[in-house]
């Protein structure tokens, strides 16, 4: 009786073994399987990395320093204050852009003294454009007026007289509209520091006195940007794949500058890029162009 139990015991005991050892296999072959198709799927990522590295062709054609360069436009921090008129329709937000749509102010309160005065603050970014680079600043308004007859002006805040004026700017006459859209700019000549704190700029927008007649304002842009100087530079893509510049170097025995930029240049085509606030040391240079795959173009005046 206890044989009859203990044989199968036994048999089942080797069917056991054996199953583990099919298990153990079948375990293997697939972690084997999984590792190898990793290793070529790896391989075959960096051959391909290495055949796009090795197809990529950029030339840096030339490089010029500009005497004249300009930031992007810096729009309204926030809606405009209206100290004289109201605010008819829009917002702040459709002054950012030049696109059409607008902001519309009337002037009041009655006549004969009709007046409208606002003013926004804009924020320079000083990170990407130091106070040490800057040659002045430029405003810029577009805008539309229903009155052809009466002056408009642009004034900024005085951080030494605290004031609202246009003391130094290039044109202090204001500007007469023509009832369509114009285009009014003025710069702060050499006297930009007194108008900028921190990178804070406070523009005014006024008429130029009493009025009879209640003018309407539909302003469509508004802006501030730095005037500095740059550097542009020409490249050229030989290659069939479209480059990616990461970085540029300036450099010579004694100066060693990096800068970080997001360039595309298409395949076969020609790119201009200009890099605002940098300049180029006196004498030989050497410029870098290093692309997101790893190659680097280079120009010399050697």
């Amino acid at each position: 009786m206890l044989k009859s139990i203990i044989k199968p015991l036994r048999k089942f005991r080797r069917n056991e073994k054996a199953v583990s050892n099919v298990l153990v296999v079948v375990l293997s072959l697939t972690i084997l399987v999984v590792v190898v198709s990793k290793v070529v799927l790896w391989s075959y990522e960096i051959n391909s990395l290495d055949w796009e590295k090795i197809r990529e062709d950029l030339a840096i054609l030339n490089v010029v320093e500009l005497n004249i360069s300009y930031s992007t436009w810096f729009t309204v921090e926030a809606e405009y204050q209206v100290n004289l008129g109201s605010q008819v329709s829009g917002s702040y937000y459709d002054t950012k852009a030049a696109d059409g749509s607008y902001e519309s102010f009337r002037e009041g309160p009655q006549p004969p003294i009709y007046r409208m005065d606002i003013n926004g603050t804009f924020a320079i970014d000083l990170n990407a454009y130091p106070l040490s680079q800057i040659q002045t600043v430029e405003v810029q308004i577009i805008y539309r007026a229903s009155d052809g007859l009466e002056r408009w002006y642009l004034k900024a805040y005085n951080w030494t007289l605290g004031a609202y004026v246009d003391n130094g700017f290039n044109n202090t006459s204001g500007h007469s509209p023509s009832t369509g859209w114009d285009y009014y700019v003025v710069n702060f000549t050499d006297k930009w520091q007194s108008y900028v704190r921190d990178g804070l700029i406070l523009i005014k927008f006024q008429d130029g006195g009493n009025d009879a007649v209640r003018t309407s304002i539909d302003v469509d842009f508004l802006g501030v940007r730095v005037v500095t100087w740059g550097v542009s530079f020409s490249f050229k893509n030989r290659g069939p794949l479209t480059a990616q510049i990461v970085s540029l170097w300036i450099t010579n025995s004694t100066v060693h500058r990096r800068f970080d930029v997001n360039v595309f240049v298409n395949a076969g085509e020609n790119e201009t890029y200009v890099l605002t606030g940098a300049r180029l040391p006196n004498g030989p240079y050497v410029v870098k162009a290093v692309t997101k795959r790893g190659n680097i173009a280079i120009f010399s005046t050697d």
